[in-house]
C-alpha cells in the first residue's frame, strides 16, 4: 500500500504507476471497501494527506486535504462555530475524500442537500499522474464548477481527490429533536406534507425501524425562540405520540451496523410500497437487522448480518426489482464475499451510462483506477 505524505508525491507515484500499467486502488484507509472493492495491483490511501490547507472563517471556506476525517474537520470548524453540513454516518473513520467520492450523506441532506451543494473547488490527481483542478475558494466563483461536481460519487474511478474546498454554514445557537411514534411510510408522507405546509424548516428527517412501526425524528436547528416555537408547531400537527428525544444511535447503526449494508431509493410515488416490497423483506431476511428511510428523498437503508445466504439473495432480487421497476435502484454499499460473488453491488446501469463510459474513457483511457468498481463494470 501506498500513503503519499503530499500532492505532488501522490502525483509522481500515480504517473510511475501509469508507467508500469499497474491497476490502483484509491482508498482512504487500508483498502478500497464498499461497491467499490474489487482487485487491483495496488493501493493509493490518502491517509496522509490529512491537513487543513486553509480555513477562512469570514468568508465560510474551508478546503481539507482528501483524508481529513469527517469528524476531525468539523471538530476544527466547531472551535470557530461553523460546520459542514455534510453528515455521512461514521465521522470518525470517514474521510473528506470517501464522503465526496461515495457521494455519502446523512439526515442534515433534508436541508443542506449532498456534497454537490457544499463544494465550491477541487484539486485531483488523473490516473496518469497530471494534476487538475476546478472551481475556486470562494463561493461566488462558479467558474470550473464541473469538475468538482462530477468527481460526487464515482468511486474513484475517474481520479484521484487531492484536496477539496467547501462552503460552510454557521454552527446553530440551538437545536431540538421531536419523534413521531407508530408511524406507517403513508403517515411519513403525510407528516412531510404537513410540515410543508405548516412551513416549517427542519434541518433534518429521518425514520427508524424496529419491527412494529417507524419512528420519525424531525431536527430543528437555529436561534432558541425560533427553534421551540417549530417545535411547539410540529408536536400540535402530529396528532399521535410524539416527544422531544433522539434517535440517533438507531440511526447510526441502520447506516453503518453489519456485513451487508444496502441502500434502496425510489421515487416519491413509490413511497409506501418501499417498505413492503424492501425494507421488510431485507429486514426479516437478516440477522440482527437495523432499517432507516429519509422520507424526503425517499432513500431507504438496510443493515445486518446475511446469515442465511440464500433467503438474503432472494430478498435482495426482490427488492432491486421493485426498485428498478419503479425508477430508482438497489445498491449494496457493503457486502460479505458470498454475497458479492452472486449479487452485482450495482444493478442496472442508468440511461446515462453511456456519457459515464465516455467519461471514463477520457479521464482513464486504460482502465487503471478502480477498475470494476462502479456501475456496468466502469
Amino acid at each position: 500500500m501506498h500513503a503519499p505524505a503530499s500532492l505532488d508525491e501522490a502525483a509522481a507515484l500515480l504517473h510511475e504507476l501509469a508507467g508500469r500499467e499497474r491497476t490502483v486502488g484509491i482508498t482512504g484507509g487500508e483498502r478500497p471497501g464498499g461497491p467499490a472493492a474489487v482487485a487491483v495491483d495496488e493501493v493509493v490511501s490518502t491517509r496522509a494527506l490529512d491537513a487543513i490547507v486553509e480555513y477562512v472563517p469570514a468568508d465560510q471556506i474551508v478546503t481539507v486535504q482528501a483524508g481529513v476525517t469527517v469528524a476531525r474537520l468539523q471538530a476544527a470548524l466547531r472551535e470557530r462555530r461553523q460546520r459542514l453540513s455534510l453528515d455521512p454516518p461514521v465521522p470518525e473513520r470517514t474521510t473528506i475524500g470517501g464522503a465526496v467520492a461515495c457521494a455519502s450523506y446523512g439526515p442534515l441532506r433534508t436541508r443542506y442537500g449532498t456534497a454537490k451543494d457544499a463544494i465550491v473547488g477541487m484539486s485531483i490527481v488523473r490516473a496518469d499522474g497530471v494534476p487538475a483542478r476546478g472551481g475556486g475558494k470562494v463561493v461566488k466563483n462558479v467558474a470550473g464548477f464541473d469538475i468538482p461536481k462530477l468527481m460526487v460519487g464515482t468511486y474513484g474511478t475517474l481520479a484521484m481527490i487531492g484536496t477539496v474546498t467547501f462552503r460552510l454554514h454557521p454552527l446553530p445557537a440551538a437545536s431540538s429533536e421531536v419523534i413521531v411514534n407508530g408511524c406507517t411510510l403513508g403517515d411519513l408522507r403525510s407528516l412531510v406534507h404537513a410540515i410543508i405546509a405548516a412551513q416549517l424548516e427542519p434541518s433534518a428527517i429521518y425514520a427508524t425501524y424496529d419491527a412494529t412501526g417507524y419512528a420519525c425524528c424531525v431536527r430543528f436547528e437555529g436561534f432558541p425562540e425560533g427553534v421551540k416555537a417549530q417545535r411547539d408547531a410540529l408536536l400540535a400537527l402530529a396528532k399521535r405520540d410524539a416527544s422531544e428525544g433522539s434517535l440517533e444511535a438507531d440511526h447510526e447503526r441502520a447506516r453503518a451496523a453489519g456485513s451487508l449494508q444496502v441502500k434502496i431509493t425510489v421515487p416519491p410515488s413509490a413511497i409506501e410500497e418501499l417498505h413492503a416490497q424492501a425494507v421488510s423483506p431485507l429486514y426479516r431476511a437478516l440477522d440482527g437487522a437495523h432499517a432507516a428511510i429519509y422520507p424526503t428523498v425517499c432513500a431507504a437503508f438496510v443493515s445486518g448480518e446475511a446469515g442465511d445466504g440464500a433467503g438474503v439473495l432472494s430478498a435482495l432480487t426482490a427488492a432491486r426489482t421493485f426498485a428498478e421497476r419503479s425508477g430508482g435502484n438497489l445498491v449494496t454499499l457493503e457486502a460479505p464475499s458470498m454475497i458479492r460473488a452472486s449479487f452485482d453491488s450495482w444493478g442496472t446501469p442508468p440511461p446515462s451510462y453511456k456519457l459515464m463510459r465516455a467519461l471514463k474513457a477520457r479521464f482513464d483511457p486504460k482502465n487503471r483506477l478502480n477498475p470494476g468498481g462502479f456501475v456496468g463494470g466502469l
